[in-house]
């Protein structure tokens, strides 16, 4: 564990040496209803970021969770994002969320906004709870595989 006084000093010494490495981040949960909350960086050699994990196990409420969810891409501010992009967001969390009622046991899927690339897991976990996992990670292409432009756009 490293403070957040001693990070830079902490890279200084040990990053030129570690080809990957981690920031997790549990919270405790105050909302009536989240059980578990937590968010992991990853971060590869010369700290390329990798990927943004951010996992809920709580009731199943769509909108609160896609809210959050939406929230917490957004605050990672990644390259590229652009005022608008948290609604999409919001919005594709929310459909596919929706999807459990159809499924009742897990939905999946992918959704990208500009250059990042968003990954939703949504599975039951007991008889009122679900755990919902978003991983978030850069991406060069869109998800047909073409190219992006310039500005993150297909």
């Amino acid at each position: 564990m490293v403070l957040p006084h001693e990070r830079d000093r902490w890279l200084d010494l040990h990053a030129p040496f570690i080809e990957r490495y981690d920031w997790f981040l549990e919270a405790t949960p105050r909302a009536d209803g989240v059980d578990e909350l937590w968010a992991l960086w990853e971060f590869g050699a010369g700290h390329e970021f990798e990927r943004l994990t951010i996992r809920f196990n709580s009731v199943y409420d769509p909108e609160y969770l896609a809210e959050k969810l939406a929230l917490g891409i957004e605050a990672a501010a990644f390259e590229g994002w652009q005022d608008g992009d948290a609604q999409s967001v919001y919005d594709w969390l929310c459909e596919g969320m929706d999807g459990m009622v159809d499924s009742g046991v897990m939905v999946r899927g992918k959704h990208r906004v500009g250059f990042v690339l968003l990954e939703m897991t949504c599975a039951v976990a007991s008889h009122a709870d679900v755990t919902t996992e978003l991983r978030a990670s850069l991406t060069t292409t869109s998800l047909e595989g073409k190219p992006l432009k310039p500005d993150g756009r297909d």
